[in-house]
């Protein structure tokens, strides 16, 4: 995973933001989109730009380029969220049983609202990955698949040689990741390296400022958090500081997710 600082993640995400065109009916829509990102639509074989706002549906093909990613909302709020990062390529599925398919390269996914009675399936070509309301992230390069859990817990299984998945499930806890090797059961349990799980907190403090700067724009509501500016305010940095006099505003945030 790339390791970005929380200052670059604020302005990348408060600068180039715009608000989707959401309305009832669409599957997916893209939330925010950086760099070389085509779109496939089902049925076509030509790609066209990936837009902010654009809804997409099952069977399109999303391809990011170098230095490129795209995130995708699966709710009006987006609440649920996936970012596929650069030189990956999914497929929408949306048929009842997965939402996408992760053919190869990475993503991550910020789950704040899964309903009740439903759970968040991603499909690679060795793993299955089943989720509620979670964060965590997978890569795969055909034939290994990563599954990293950074808030919560997944569950993963194997794909047998049959092309079915295998019906025992494998806990990823808070913290540890899986590797599934084609064919094979999920490896054991490994610890996430604490730089990624840092790393995790930052995407989602921005995915946070991300829509907070939404709801300024369109409801004049801003958060208490938040400056005109889009910078943390002096109330929310003396609220940091009461809390601990060492507090990192990174972890703070992430805690709070902007919500006061």
């Amino acid at each position: 995973m790339m390791k970005k600082t929380v200052i670059l993640l604020i302005c990348v995400f408060l600068t180039a933001v715009a608000v989707p065109a959401y309305s009832q009916g669409k599957d997916v829509s893209v939330f925010f989109v950086t760099g070389d990102v085509k779109i496939v639509r089902a049925g076509s074989n030509t790609g066209i730009a990936c837009e902010k706002g654009m809804p997409l549906h099952a069977g399109d093909w999303i391809k990011t380029g170098p230095d490129s990613s795209v995130t995708l909302a699966f709710d009006k709020a987006a609440e649920n969220v996936i970012t596929i990062e650069e030189d990956s390529l999914i497929v929408i599925k949306l048929d009842g049983y997965f939402k996408v398919q992760l053919m190869r390269g990475e993503m991550f996914a910020i789950l704040e609202n899964v309903e009740s009675g439903e759970t968040f399936r991603v499909l690679t070509p060795s793993a299955v990955t089943e989720s509620l309301s979670s964060g965590w992230g997978a890569s795969t390069d055909g034939v290994c698949t990563n599954v990293v859990v950074f808030d919560n817990r997944v569950f993963v299984c194997g794909i047998n040689e049959e092309g079915k998945v295998d019906e025992k499930k494998y806990w990823i806890e808070e913290g540890y990741q899986r590797k599934v090797i084609t064919f094979e059961d999920p490896g054991k349990l490994e610890s996430v390296p604490e730089a990624a799980v840092s790393w995790f907190k930052e995407q989602v403090v921005a995915h946070h400022l991300a829509k907070v700067e939404e709801k300024e724009k369109y409801e004049g509501d801003p958060d208490t958090l938040m400056g005109e500016e889009g910078d943390v305010s002096d109330e929310g940095r003396k609220r940091a500081a009461d809390t601990d006099e060492e507090v990192d505003l990174v972890e703070y945030l992430y805690k709070q997710r902007l919500k006061q």
